[in-house]
């Protein structure tokens, strides 16, 4: 989830000159590795898929009525995984004079885009899980972090709107009035307003266009000079600081110590899978297109989706499969363009 929730996926390598400390850009390979260096890419693509859905599936957990764990709560151990393992590794590399600091208006920028995405996309993004499932909520997001990237590049990087954004959008309308007529009452065994439903499928899209913000706020930066570890660093530190103040004014440092050990577990387990799955694409992108690596990695929606069938017993009906098709046809589409 986080793009990032950096954005899931990611739609170019970010890559800053000669201080990251991992690059993202394709390597040179001779021609008589490029069979198994392809392969190679595949994989860590494919598993970068696996981590994400795993992540997601831990999160679903946390957001089953059954637990109903704070979502901002939630979301702050889950970033503060990443800020501890990435964050000491960013001090030594920048002590040893291999990294940088962003200027100041890069890190505006991206402490800008990082507040959006921690406080109404990936808070926002759970708590539609916990109303509509995983298999609804997660793919909606995603087609609409892809689509609302392209139409915000027609405008802050001057890029050219394809007529496969367009259609994706088409798409993904189509999609989301399927899954609408789908979901129901929500959950199974859950009575939930049907106005509630379709507030968590607004909320699940406005995840979606802070997810396309994040991913055009670090398009920008990075083709300036920041370190795409620095951004992982300072959107993950946006949702550990912020959301750990909001969720101290809230319940107080007494309340959150007594978080049950199973929760934290789950919330360890997400921040944990969902740095793996972004390591797992950083280096599969030194090894394969962008285009094929997007859609490897988009096999998380897939996996995401009959996880949520199978394990939480979500909706599965005609409407959802339509919408899910559409949906999942609107993000392969407007990934290609």
């Amino acid at each position: 989830m986080e793009p990032f929730a950096e954005p899931p996926l990611l739609t170019e390598p970010v890559t800053a000159p000669d201080h990251s400390p991992e690059r993202c850009d394709r390597r040179e390979t001779p021609a008589d590795d490029a069979p198994s260096a392809a392969i190679f890419g595949t994989v860590l693509c494919l598993s970068a898929a696996f981590f994400y859905a795993g992540a997601n599936v831990a999160l679903r957990m946390l957001a089953d009525p059954s637990r109903a764990t704070d979502p901002m709560w939630t979301i702050c151990v889950k970033e503060t995984v990443t800020v501890l393992v990435v964050g000491p590794l960013l001090l030594l590399q920048y002590l040893r004079g291999r990294a940088s600091l962003p200027s100041r208006r890069s890190l505006w920028i991206l402490l800008a885009a990082g507040a959006a995405v921690q406080l109404i996309g990936n808070v926002g993004l759970l708590w539609a899980m916990g109303i509509v499932g995983l298999a609804i909520a997660l793919p909606v997001a995603l087609a609409v972090s892809l689509i609302s990237a392209a139409l915000l590049g027609t405008f802050f990087l001057k890029e050219a709107l394809t007529w496969r954004v367009m259609l994706g959008i088409g798409l993904l309308i189509a999609g989301i009035v399927c899954l609408r007529a789908g979901a129901g009452g929500g959950l199974k065994g859950i009575n939930t307003p049907a106005g509630m439903v379709i507030v968590a499928i607004l909320v699940a899209c406005l995840a979606g266009v802070t997810y396309g913000l994040l991913t055009i706020a670090i398009r920008h930066v990075a083709r300036r000079d920041t370190s795409v570890w620095i951004v992982v660093l300072v959107v993950t530190g946006c949702g550990m600081v912020l959301l750990g103040f909001f969720s101290w004014a809230r319940f107080g440092i007494a309340r959150l110590a007594a978080t049950p050990g199973e929760h934290l577990f789950w919330m360890g387990v997400s921040g944990f899978l969902n740095l793996l799955g972004f390591v797992a694409l950083t280096k599969g992108l030194q090894w394969t297109p962008v285009a094929r690596a997007n859609i490897l990695t988009a096999s998380q929606v897939a996996l995401a989706a009959l996880a949520g069938w199978i394990l939480f017993q979500e909706n599965v009906n005609p409407p959802v499969l339509m919408g899910f098709a559409l949906t999942l046809a609107a993000l392969f589409c407007t990934d290609r363009g």
